[in-house]
């Protein structure tokens, strides 16, 4: 048989049209009596509500014809041009039209028929994989319900059934180290084991990323300060929030080494693989880089590099559960191993807990806003989101959680309606 590039093309498209004879997804397989399901449940609708943490989170749910529905939670929030707050939830709505009428247990084929529909309008960076991994975790949230198993089976199982936490703290806006020594005692006091603080500096010019000599001698006593108060035994990183050149930046980085401090996140701005590795190629302290990267074709060439000690991926903003794990496990070939950046609600949090349970090499997962006293309340819980400085893993189905509608409805954002 003859075929023409047309007929050639044509027939590979058919070939990858969605329906029942679509292979099942990923870590499905391993899952005792998946085929039987198969076409037994169809997706009725995307709907969406944010809710207030310290900047709006838009949550996602899918419903379907059987009753059952999975919930996940989308990434970015907020309008980074002008400082308001942005609404994407008419963005993460409109995709329901790769899904409507479709069989949830397809959840990786569906994924990728709205990552290659969408980023095709735009790109591999930026909002669209954000948008999706909310999708994609109410995908896999709604397949484990619909299986009666845990989110992490389908990542392929669990390597633990806790996550460390490190805190994301309030790091106070002054050269005094006694305010960061209590900010470090409060996170101690709501039970975090590790902790991570951000260093702005207060002096120089910020356009052209200088780092002064002034600044630099207070970050160092900061940061003594906060190691002699948690001790040789609580590890603390620090974020620099890439904003200084390579050149200014090694002589920070040279004054700490003996410090034992366990990161240094984005020293530099993340776009350049090449002049991030001559930092982490010439320090001792372990780099690391990742929050403003997306999907495996951005953090490609700081794997492959190996530009970075650590990556730090955003479950929620690049790309998904299983995008994170793909990363991941590439990363791991190089032995690089993961953080996972996370500013998430619980919903967000606990998806990220499962795929940091099914990833070999993850470390530890990052949280915030838990000084807000509703925020761990979002959720029903016996009284805490997190047991002595770690998420506990859920076994039940899906990501094992449940809205507190109450809380959720007390907190949404103006203008938003509870999944309307």
């Amino acid at each position: 048989m003859n075929l023409n590039r047309r007929k050639f093309l044509a027939m590979a498209g058919g070939a990858s049209a969605l329906g029942f004879t679509a292979p099942l997804s990923g870590g499905i397989m391993s899952v005792p009596g998946a085929k039987t399901q198969v076409g037994k449940v169809r997706i009725t609708d995307i709907k969406t509500a944010s809710v207030n943490i310290k900047y709006p989170a838009h949550l996602v749910k899918i419903e379907t014809d059987s009753g059952l529905f999975g919930l996940g939670e989308s990434v970015p929030r907020k309008d980074q041009r002008n400082g308001e707050n942005s609404d994407m939830t008419g963005d993460i709505r409109n995709l329901k039209k790769y899904l409507l009428g479709e069989d949830p247990l397809q959840y990786a084929v569906l994924y990728e028929r709205m990552m290659r529909e969408e980023i095709r309008l735009a790109s591999w960076a930026g909002i669209v994989p954000g948008l999706i991994s909310g999708v994609e975790t109410a995908l896999l949230d709604l397949v484990g319900k619909m299986l009666e198993v845990p989110v992490y089976t389908l990542l392929g199982g669990k390597f633990r059934d806790r996550i460390l936490i490190y805190h994301d703290t309030g790091s106070p806006n002054t050269a005094d180290p006694k305010a960061w020594v209590d900010e470090a005692k409060r996170s101690l006091d709501w039970g975090f084991q590790a902790m991570k603080f951000d260093l702005n500096p207060w002096r120089g010019d910020r356009w052209n990323r200088s780092l002064e000599a002034a600044d630099i001698r207070d970050w160092i006593r900061i940061l003594e300060a906060i190691k002699e108060e948690l001790g040789p035994d609580i590890p603390f990183g620090v974020d620099l929030h890439w904003k200084f050149n390579p050149q200014d930046v090694l002589k920070f980085l040279k004054e700490v080494e003996d410090m034992g401090l366990w990161f240094v996140e984005d020293p530099i701005p993340p776009h350049n693989a090449d002049a991030l590795k001559k930092v982490t190629d010439s320090t001792t302290v372990p780099i690391v880089t990742g929050e403003n990267l997306f999907t495996r074709h951005t953090f490609r060439p700081f794997i492959e590099k190996q530009a970075v000690d650590a990556i730090q991926i955003d479950t929620q903003k690049a790309g998904g559960l299983m995008e994170t794990k793909w990363i991941a496990d590439w990363a791991n070939l190089y032995n690089i191993p993961m953080f996972v950046h996370n500013l998430c609600t619980p919903v967000g949090t606990m998806a990220s807990g499962h795929a940091c349970a099914a990833i070999q090499s993850c470390i530890s997962l990052e949280s915030d806003s838990v000084e807000l006293p509703y925020w761990q309340h979002l959720v029903v819980n016996d009284g805490t989101f997190y047991k002595g400085g770690y998420l506990e893993i859920s076994d039940k189905p899906g990501l094992g959680i449940e809205l507190n509608e109450e809380v959720v409805r007390e907190h949404l954002v103006e203008g938003s309606g509870y999944f309307d």
